[in-house]
């Protein structure tokens, strides 16, 4: 599986993975916009060459975008569709994201997850992010949990 730097020409990509993750899914355009934000960087899992026919099909596993600015970073969205989930995917875009936040000199980073997301939850607590915050009712009448995982500035962290 490689991991591919997310441009604008991404963005129908971008957007079909969220579209198959995410009931309120992004479209191409906010898509664009946010990579053309500053400080804001994405990522695509691609399989090029599965050797596993389980594993899925060639082509695009999984996205993660992220900004940071001011020494903080925040994972915007990330995503895995269906036939990579619960393969370690969703974990390596995470630390590959923090990796990236902290080159950049991002001392922390945050992410947003619906507090019913108990694979989200498991993925991020393993990953070293606790829970610092709650938004009431902010996905649709679930909780949205505001996490917080420092970050290592004196190594790559993997």
């Amino acid at each position: 599986m490689e991991l591919i730097a997310a441009t604008p020409l991404h963005a129908e990509v971008l957007a079909g993975m969220h579209r198959i993750c995410f009931a309120e899914p992004w479209g191409p355009q906010a898509m664009i916009d946010l990579l053309a934000m500053p400080g804001a960087a994405g990522l695509i899992a691609v399989d090029g060459a599965s050797l596993v026919p389980a594993a899925g099909p060639p082509g695009p596993a999984g996205l993660v975008l992220w900004r940071a600015a001011a020494g903080e970073a925040e994972i915007l969205t990330i995503a895995v569709l269906p036939p990579w989930r619960r393969r370690g995917l969703g974990g390596r875009l995470v630390q590959a994201a923090a990796d990236r936040a902290a080159a950049a000199g991002a001392t922390v980073l945050f992410l947003e997850v619906d507090a019913g997301n108990r694979a989200g939850l498991a993925l991020y607590g393993r990953r070293g992010f606790t829970a610092v915050g709650r938004r009431k009712g902010y996905y649709g009448g679930n909780d949205a949990l505001i996490m917080r995982k420092d970050l290592d500035t004196t190594s790559s962290g993997s």
